[in-house]
């Protein structure tokens, strides 16, 4: 089955129509997107994109993500929590971060266009106790510290902790390795105020 997106306005105001999801990125419409942070005390968790995917394969990404299929609300969202991390997260319990437009540099085929809608939650539970993730979306998880987030913002490398679901593995991350996502230097901030003993 297709997987029918939301067509909007470029201002994210209007829904001008329904577009299977294939034809909204080869045309370049406007169309909705939710991405979760999860932070903890000591930092954030970026998800590892899962080498087959068609855009950003083995990127960095936020914890979870996807579009909002039609019909859907950026409530309805908080359903990709469960569906990648294997963990279902109370709407109440997120923090909005805003609505971010990001129109990314076209590629052969593939134009992005989204109204991405930001949240965060706070969760301190261990890296190994993620053990459920889609392994078919999710190739693990990394844990950047909170001045990790900021240095890899400035375009240094940093420390940081893989989990695949069998290890945790120390490792040194890059900002090459991010899928660029123009709202993450204004929300590095809020993000590490969610973490009260940072």
């Amino acid at each position: 089955m297709p997987e029918l997106l939301d067509i909007l306005s470029a201002d994210g105001e209007r829904v001008l129509g329904v577009k299977d999801r294939e034809a909204v990125h080869r045309d370049g419409d406007w169309h909705q997107a939710f991405h979760l942070w999860v932070v903890r005390d000591d930092g954030v968790l970026f998800q590892r994109r899962a080498r087959w995917k068609e855009s950003w394969p083995g990127y960095l990404d936020a914890t979870a993500a996807g579009h909002l299929v039609a019909g859907e609300s950026p409530a309805d969202g908080v359903r990709e929590a469960e569906e990648e991390l294997g963990v279902p997260f109370a709407l109440d319990d997120l923090v909005a971060l805003g609505v971010w437009r990001v129109d990314d540099e076209p590629r052969p085929g593939f134009v992005n266009r989204e109204h991405q809608h930001v949240f965060a939650v706070h969760d301190d539970r261990r890296l190994e106790a993620w053990t459920a993730f889609d392994r078919a979306e999710v190739e693990g998880l990394v844990l950047v510290a909170h001045d990790g987030l900021e240095a890899l913002l400035d375009g240094e490398r940093t420390p940081a902790a893989a989990w695949d679901g069998e290890a945790v593995t120390p490792l040194v991350v890059g900002p090459e390795e991010l899928v660029p996502a123009t709202y993450l230097d204004e929300v590095a901030p809020l993000l590490a105020d969610l973490s009260p003993r940072r």
